[in-house]
């Protein structure tokens, strides 16, 4: 047993264990290292947090039970994906709340806010090649918007979203030529809340959402016409 599972172990019994490994891969799903569709094996997780397969499969059936992940014949858990209303109901609700994001980022954001959003933008648009990487920064540059709208109660929505918000997240979401897209709506975003135009702001970010709901809707028809 090595030095770091016999700390880990040696202050926390078994139930504590459980919501240790259930914390760790809810946060890895959040931050898109498990993206919809794919799967967590027991084994590389018990061996990535020098666990034992107990406290892993606790914290699996109870993503389970809350709809995070769902268990397949032959493969196991794999990470939820949203249907079809679900899907709509979200991008509906997302559409207002990252307009109203925006409207009060253009509002009240600082210069350093408007410089880091710059600057997570160009970090995605390096990563374009890299469907992944691009996944993650894209959803970091929302959340920078949302910080930088300095209202509480609007960041509790955010979270209160989050893991609902991280099940239409993936690769395969990302059609080819939506990276410059994604771009350039970013871009007119973060310009609109540079020149402190709410109105501008707004409109750009609910045109973005809009768009990226048509977008995640053929991907997902063609993907499921190639399966048929």
């Amino acid at each position: 047993m090595t030095a770091k599972k016999k700390q880990v172990e040696s202050r926390s019994p078994s139930p504590s264990l459980g919501e240790y490994v259930y914390q760790q891969l809810l946060k890895e799903i959040r931050e898109g290292k498990y993206h919809p569709g794919e799967r967590i094996r027991e084994s590389v997780v018990s061996k990535d947090l020098e666990v034992s397969r107990t406290p892993v499969r606790e914290a699996i059936r109870r993503l389970q039970s809350e709809g995070k992940l769902i268990l397949e014949p032959q493969r196991g858990a794999v990470v939820a994906e949203l249907d079809s209303q679900e899907v709509a109901e979200l991008y509906v609700l997302r559409q207002q709340l990252e307009g109203v994001a925006a409207r009060f980022a253009a509002q009240h954001a600082s210069s350093s806010e408007v410089a880091s959003m710059e600057y997570i933008l160009e970090e995605c648009y390096k990563a374009a090649d890299d469907p992944r990487e691009h996944n993650q920064l894209n959803w970091e540059l929302h959340h920078a918007i949302y910080r930088a709208a300095h209202n509480r109660f609007l960041l509790k929505a955010f979270a209160a979203l989050s893991d609902s918000m991280a099940l239409l997240r993936g690769v395969k979401y990302i059609p080819e030529g939506r990276p410059q897209k994604l771009y350039e709506e970013h871009k007119r975003i973060i310009e609109a809340i540079k020149q402190q135009d709410p109105d501008a702001a707004d409109q750009a970010a609910q045109a973005h959402i809009k768009n990226a709901f048509q977008m995640h809707l053929q991907s997902d028809f063609e993907r499921r016409s190639a399966k048929s």
